[in-house]
């Protein structure tokens, strides 16, 4: 009890200390909510995906770039690459407009330095982005449509070192079955998480008790999705009644082996 003196200044100066604290939080500026700033850009001048600040539209067709036959409407686009990958990597959210929407995208680097993003777009959508070099593949999914951006394999003739790149969405798609895509590399550890080793062999998944199917370029050719897939690392592109009928048949359930390579094919209906 000798102590009890000492108590009664100790709380009064808490006292006072806190009502300062209160006073000064009261007039302390409020930090504002950071706004993502939006290209001012005429409408015929945005891309079908418009990322903003590093797109540019061009016009339809362009010399030396196949026609997509599968595909009812598509644009053709230009994008700095390098500069989205770089305001990626700083953290900074997206800023893009998509069928002339303004959106959001705010996305994070799956694995450092592999150049692939993933994140959402304007909270209820999903966005994926790789950018490997001068060449950037795109899959957005907004209001319930999917939007792709693809490679044509062609540089720009109006900008040396840039690539052409088609724009087009799952409305424009010709005879789809309702069905995407799935495509996991096993020997690339995709699945890893799901107790897939990258360095498992035939022996290991035929001991586990799954059935190894073989796909050969052959089988490729009757797979266009599957093929493109295989090569650009697209997910979940739109499949044709044939290709999904093809896919169940043959590879659902099982492991697929193309030249030493592991692979999970399947769909899922929208």
């Amino acid at each position: 009890m000798t102590e009890s003196g000492s108590i009664i200044p100790a709380l009064l100066l808490t006292a006072v200390v806190t009502a300062l604290a209160a006073g000064f939080a009261a007039f302390s500026p409020v930090a504002e909510a950071s706004v993502t700033p939006h290209e001012e850009i005429a409408t015929e001048d945005q891309a079908l995906v418009h990322i903003d600040f590093f797109t540019e539209k061009r016009d339809v067709p362009v010399e030396g770039v196949d026609t997509l036959s599968s595909i009812l409407r598509y644009e053709l686009a230009v994008y700095d690459t390098m500069a989205i990958r770089d305001h990626l990597i700083s953290g900074e959210p997206l800023a893009m407009h998509i069928a002339g929407q303004p959106c959001t995208a705010d996305l994070q680097e799956t694995r450092h330095n592999t150049g692939s993003f993933t994140g959402t777009l304007d909270g209820d959508g999903w966005a994926h982005l790789t950018i490997s070099g001068d060449v950037l593949r795109g899959y957005f999914e907004l209001g319930g449509v999917a939007y792709w951006v693809e490679s044509t394999g062609r540089y720009d003739p109006d900008s040396p070192g840039k690539v052409l790149y088609y724009l087009f969405s799952s409305a424009d798609v010709k005879g789809l079955s309702g069905c995407y895509l799935t495509l996991y590399n096993i020997s690339n550890g995709d699945l890893e998480d799901s107790g897939y080793p990258r360095g498992w062999t035939k022996p290991d998944f035929l001991n586990a008790g799954d059935e190894v199917a073989p796909l050969t370029d052959a089988d490729l050719a009757r797979l266009p999705r599957v093929n493109e897939t295989l090569r650009t690392g697209f997910m979940e592109v739109p499949l044709s009644d044939n290709e999904t009928l093809r896919i169940a048949e043959g590879y659902r359930g099982k492991i697929a082996e193309y030249r030493g390579n592991y692979y999970l094919i399947d769909f899922i209906t929208a």
